[in-house]
Formats: structure tokens, sequence, C-alpha cells
């Protein structure tokens, strides 16, 4: 029996939520398979032995290209890590002996002039052997390093064999440090380690520069051939070197190159290298550029801080490209990351995706490592559960873990014998040598509680736990997390999300759907076979009129200075009773879905020009019926929601958390902030309409109010009455004197009603 917990925490995971709301909502180990399938399907050859240049054609085998190929094949070799479906290690071997068969460098070798395509097929071929342990990957290896030695001199190495000129360049150099340190840690040999200290010396001394990008080359310091995968593979060469001599300097070194990407190369509300949109061979750079940077995040000695940093940003791109430049039937890619394919595509420009889907995908894995420092033989690990036979299905033996890495928020518990039993130790983080645990391991428990369902095995949520994101899961992805077919029995559900049980595969059959934590499953108990885990968007607001007072400030959102005009703007003000504070909802789906529409001016909220960036400003524009009209309500759980705009995924806050009128609302990222949250307070709850005009007479100070309420009219003997912004009343007295005593009430906005000859009189007032 199996049962699901929810515990999603929306500063890491709001991303999903685009994605659980449109049709084409997919987990990233389903976008990675998309986007492999796809592009086997556009450009594998008919013999399956190469793949073609680009998706228009099946050129020549000869013509095919020798380091684009190589990154590719490197790809097989992630996608193995992530499925172990062997219909990719079959499609490595048969790249890496086409990439033999039609070698115009010479046939059935790997030779080649150019030392960093050289690099580029060597790490392939690693990451191959280090998947497969087949040794046909780590004889290529040893092939193309002895051949890449021969460009080494003066402690660098030169870009390609014969150069007359200075040949020294960045990308020659990056690679080569961390194929000699990968030797290092697989076969020992210390002059592979002072090989890579070498050429790192030379790299820090001649290419970084100031503010810690790569120059190309020594003698090239034109700004725009900074390229991407420069700045990554220097990235990952001080990652590899910090691993294996445990100095915190190379750290420092690639967080510095890492700042220049934060610093210089985001654009679009934090994406990377939107502005390198060419095909050919400069299709791959960016893509090259996001897998070393993801593995340095995912490895690297970094403070949380700057983890979490970083992965907002690797994440961010990967949704923005989804977005903007997958085309979802074809499964292509786009050169220009802001807009879709058209066209031939190149296979730079795809395998350029590959990596940033590969890499993420790997980002919510544990992976466990055969050596220590993390090296030689590894499998990556979802949320589940293994027993000895399932880690052997992942490519784990018996008693054969060193070292692993844990993705944040993950908790591994380790078990001396099969079936979870004996001793037992729990590691929560980066591990680069397990000491008295060393291949001890023979089962293994992986559970995520930060953002992610978690599945139990036994009544009462115990047992086993397996961790599901929000999205999609048939049988077999089930199953791959450790869970057995028709098995739940209880759920337990935090509030705003819901689970939906299906009793088939592929979400057919008998549904059920829980919205709440449920100790015993009514229907479907013991037969669920598929699952959908979505948030629980509150489709019950709709068709009426409502003032938005902020949770962090208690003003209430309106429409500045009453302006009818399109596009003016949306900020936070004194809650009045003016049409230019009401808001009317609409449902537009069952899933939660609204348009909201100004009362003064019956125009809609409004992202203006469809910006998807943080800080993309809400306005006021006539209704067209687009996303970036559109808004979804999540519920806090405690009278509050989350506005989140259907076209971005991020939510409705007022700018900088101010408390001061006229502070403006714009769209941001989900970091729990109180400024992004909203009550809803129906108009007619709370009727600010006086009915005598003895009103005009009364004023109130000082407002915003302490402790004492004074009153400029004589009330001695009147009775009042207080009550909050939602119509509750908090306080009822007799006036003894001309003030009224409000120190015991909460910081918020009041009313407060004087009841005169039956005529009642209202006032507001703001408690600090």
């Amino acid at each position: 029996m199996i049962y699901i917990y929810i515990k999603i925490n929306l500063k890491w995971f709001v991303f999903f939520l685009l994605y659980t709301c449109d049709l084409f909502a997919q987990t990233t180990d389903q976008r990675a398979e998309y986007i492999q399938n796809g592009t086997f399907n556009s450009f594998i050859s008919a013999d399956g032995s190469y793949f073609k240049g680009n998706s228009s054609s099946d050129n020549n085998p000869y013509g095919y290209g020798y380091w684009v190929t190589a990154h590719t094949l490197e790809t097989l070799a992630d996608a193995y890590q992530r499925t172990r479906n062997s219909v990719y290690k079959d499609r490595m071997k048969n790249i890496i002996g086409g990439i033999r068969k039609y070698n115009l460098y010479g046939n059935e070798t790997y030779h080649n002039d150019y030392y960093d395509d050289l690099e580029w097929l060597c790490l392939a071929s690693f990451n191959c052997y280090n998947a497969t342990k087949d040794s046909e990957f780590l004889d290529a290896v040893h092939q193309i390093w002895s051949e890449i030695k021969t460009g080494y001199a003066n402690n660098a190495m030169s870009w390609k064999k014969g150069c007359t000129s200075p040949c020294n360049n960045s990308i020659a150099n990056a690679p080569a440090i961390i194929i000699a340190v990968k030797l290092y840690q697989l076969e020992g040999d210390p002059v592979n380690l002072q090989m890579a200290k070498d050429i790192h010396a030379w790299m820090k001394a001649n290419v970084l520069n100031a503010q810690g990008g790569i120059w190309d080359a020594p003698d090239n310091y034109d700004p725009s051939w900074q390229f991407s995968y420069n700045s990554g593979m220097y990235i990952g060469a001080c990652l590899e070197l910090s691993i294996v001599t445990g100095q915190q300097s190379y750290v420092d070194d690639g967080i510095k190159a890492s700042e220049f990407m934060m610093n210089y190369r985001l654009y679009d509300g934090g994406v990377f290298y939107l502005n390198e949109k060419g095909q050919g061979d400069g299709g791959l750079f960016k893509g090259i550029f996001a897998k070393w940077f993801a593995e340095f995040v995912r490895v690297g000695n970094l403070t949380q801080a700057q983890k979490e940093r970083y992965l907002k940003v690797i994440k961010h791109t990967g949704d923005y490209v989804w977005d903007n430049s997958v085309d979802k039937s074809s499964f292509l890619i786009s050169p220009d990351w802001e807009r879709r394919p058209n066209g031939t595509i190149d296979l730079s420009t795809q395998t350029s995706g590959v990596h940033l889907f590969e890499s993420i995908a790997s980002l919510n894995k544990v992976h466990l490592y055969q050596d220590i420092n993390y090296g030689g033989f590894y499998s990556q690990l979802p949320a589940g559960n293994y027993t000895s036979a399932q880690l052997l299905s992942r490519g784990t033996l018996d008693n054969y873990i060193t070292s692993l890495t844990i993705p944040d928020g993950y908790t591994i518990t380790v078990f001396e014998n099969d079936n979870f039993s004996g001793t037992s130790k729990v590691f929560t983080s980066n591990t680069p040598w397990l000491n008295d645990w060393n291949d001890r391991i023979s089962s293994i428990k992986i559970d995520f509680d930060n953002g992610f369902v978690n599945v139990f095995q036994e009544a009462d949520f115990g047992g086993y736990k397996v961790g599901f994101v929000v999205g999609d899961y048939s049988l077999s992805d089930l199953v791959a997390r450790g869970m057995v077919d028709n098995d739940i029995t209880s759920v337990k559900v935090n509030p705003g999300y819901k689970v939906i049980l299906y009793s088939d595969d592929n979400f057919t059959g008998t549904s059920t759907t829980i919205t709440s934590d449920t100790n015993s499953i009514v229907n479907l108990k013991d037969q669920v076979t598929s699952l959908k885990v979505k948030l629980n968007l509150d489709n019950d607001l709709g068709n009426k009129t409502y003032y938005l007072q902020n949770r962090n400030s208690s003003m209430n959102m309106s429409v500045s200075g009453s302006s009818l005009s399109n596009g003016a703007n949306i900020a936070q003000n004194t809650p009045s009773e003016g049409d230019n504070q009401k808001f009317t909802f609409t449902n537009l789906t069952d899933e939660g879905l609204y348009k909201i529409i100004v009362k003064h001016s019956g125009q809609s909220l409004d992202i203006n020009n469809y910006n998807k960036a943080n800080g993309a400003n809400l306005e006021q524009y006539p209704y067209n019926a687009t996303t970036n009209q559109q808004f979804f309500l999540i519920s806090t759980g405690d009278g509050y929601y989350k506005i989140i705009a259907k076209h971005s995924g991020r939510l409705l806050e007022v700018l900088g958390a101010s408390i001061v009128n006229g502070a403006n609302v714009q769209q941001f990222d989900d970091n729990k902030q109180t400024s992004g949250q909203w009550k809803l307070i129906p108009v007619t709850q709370l009727s600010l309409e006086t009915q005598n005009k003895m009103g005009s007479s009364i004023n109130l100070y000082p407002n915003p109010v302490k402790d004492t309420l004074f009153l400029t009219s004589d009330m001695k003997g009147i009775e009042i009455s207080i009550f909050s912004l939602i119509g509750n009343l908090v306080l009822k007295q007799k006036c003894l004197d001309n003030s009224i005593d409000v120190s015991a009430l909460k910081s918020g906005v009041y009313f407060i009603f004087f009841d005169i000859d039956d005529n009642k009189i209202v006032k507001q007032f703001v408690k600090k």
C-alpha cells in the first residue's frame, strides 16, 4: 500500500505552475525525453550510425560534424543515466562506430586535426564509459587522449595541429583540464593531475579577465568573442580540480566566472545567453555552457545562497526555452531561444537544447558513484526506494557506492542489508567519501519533503516514501520511482494542491480527485495505476466583485488616479469605496482561471506587453482574452490568495514590500513574500455609505493611530462599533469622552460606526 504526501515549497517550484495548468504539462524528465525523441526522429541517419547535420536532409555521411556529433553522443549517455533504457546504449554504440566509419581524418580511427574536436569526443566517450562500463568507450578515451597530448606545450594546449601563429585558444584548454582530471581519478597518474593544474594556471593568467569573463584566446580581447562555451568549460574545469584537490580556490575561480554570467549574460527576466542566436558551430555554444554550469551547481562546494541563486536562473532558462523555442509537435528547438523554430534546424542547435534539458533533469536526481570524489561509474536515481535488485537495474552493484551527491531538500537513508534492513544511516548533502559506509550499501530510500508529492508504503503514512514533482505520471513513471502497481491506500495533501488518481494506465479508467488528507481512499483503494499531481486552484470566486487587500501593507489594489486610460498603472492605496478599487472576477474555466475587470473603467488587469520577466508592470487594458490578462488564484490556506499571471507563472506583488500609498504592483517570482498575497473582500460585505450628513463634521486623529484615537466632535455617550476590513466586529462600547482606546487592535484598516439618533455615520482609520 502506497501513501502520498504533498508538501510543495513554491520558492523553488513556482515554475511548475504554468505547466500544471497548461495542456502540455511535463516534468523535467518528460521534457528531456521528448527532446531526445525529437532529435532522434529528425536527425538520425537511415542506418542509425550518424546524426545528420540538419533536420531537412540525409546529408553525406562523410560531411557530418565531428564535434557536434560528439556532443550529441554525450547527451545519449545522459539519457541512459536518466532512464537506464537500453535503447540509448544501443544508440551510443552505433554512433561511436559511425564516427570511426565516416571519419575523413582517418577511416576507422578517431583522428582529427583540431584538438578541441578531439577533446569533445574524448569527454563524450568518458561519459559513455561512466554510464555503461563498456570498454569500447574507454579504449576511445585512451586513443584520443594520446593524440590530444601531442598538442600540449608550455603549459597550454594548441587549438589545431600545425598552428604557426599563437593558437592556444581557451576552448582547447579547459576541456583538456577536465579530461586530465578524470583520467587521474580513474587511473591515479599524477602526471595528468599536474598537467590539469598547469593548464588552469595558464588560463587564469592569460584568458580570465577582471570581470570573470573568458577571452577566446590570449591575443583576442574582442568582447563579442567571450562565447558561452568558453565560460562553461572553464567553470567545469575549476569544478573538477576542486573535487580532486579539495582546494576551495578552484571553486572561487569558478564562482568568479559564474558571476560574469550572472552580471553580463542574463536577459528577459533572467535567461542565459539569449544573445547567441546563430546556427552552425555557434548554435551549440550555450548548451555546452548550460551543461557544465548545472554540473558546477550540482556538485560544487557552494554556499546555500549561491546554489539557490544559480539554480533559480538555470530552471528559469529551461522554462523559458520550453515555452518559447520548442516546437511541441516535432520537438525541434530554435537557435533563437526567444521564438519557435522555423525551417531547417542544425544538429548543433538541437543538441544545445538537449544539453540544457538533460542537465536540468539531472538536478533533481541523487547520483551514486563508484569511486571517491564523485569519480568513476555512476547512476542517477529519482526519489524512491531501491532494493538491491532495483539498484542493480539502475546500474549500481551491491556494496559498490563510495560517494554521492544529493540535491537540496532530499534525504537518503542507506541500509547495510537488502530490503531496507540492518544498520542504517541518513545523508542530506553531497558526500565525497562515505568513510565507514564505503562499499557497504545494499538498499536505499530517497525522500524529498520540499516541493514534491511523497508516496508512502504503509498505513498512516508510514513505510517507504517516493517523491514526485507536480506533473503527470503513468505506470512506467511510478515503477521507475520504486512504486508497485495498485498499491495506493491513503493520501495526504497540503492546502493548494490535489492528486487525481486513475484506475488504469495513462490517466484512463475510473478516477478520483483528492484535495485534503484522506487516511483511507474510498474509491480506487489499491487500484491506482497512474496519477496526476496538480495545484488545486480556486474555481469558486467568479461573478463577484472584491476589494483586493495586500497582506503586507493592508492597502488595496487600485487604478492610479481613477484613470480611464488604456495602460493606466495599478498601485496600492489606502482603502476607499472608490470603484477604482473594485475588481470583478469572471470564471474562464473550471480550473480556477479568471479575468479580472476594474469596475470604474471596465478594463482588465493586464501584464504590460505580455512581458514574462520579473518586475513587469501591472496595468489596466481592454480585455482581449490573451493569457497576460488571465490569472490563477491559489489559496494560502489562511484567507489570502496568490494571484498568478497565466502567461508567466509569476504572482502579483507590491514592489519592494512597500507599505506606502502609491507603491507599484508588478509580477515577480513567488518567494513566499506577504506582499504577494491578497485578501479578496466582497464589496457587498461592508458598505461605506453614510446615512447622515452629520458625518462630515466628525474627524479622527491621529490617523494612522498607535494607541488612542481622538474625535473632533463631542461624542460622549454615543455608541460606537469598530469593524475590521472584512466586516468582523472587533470593539463595541459607549464613548466616555472624545477618545477611544484602540491599543488592543492588530495593525490594519478599520471602520468605526457612530450610532447617532438611529443614523449610522462611518469613518475609516488605520491602526499602526
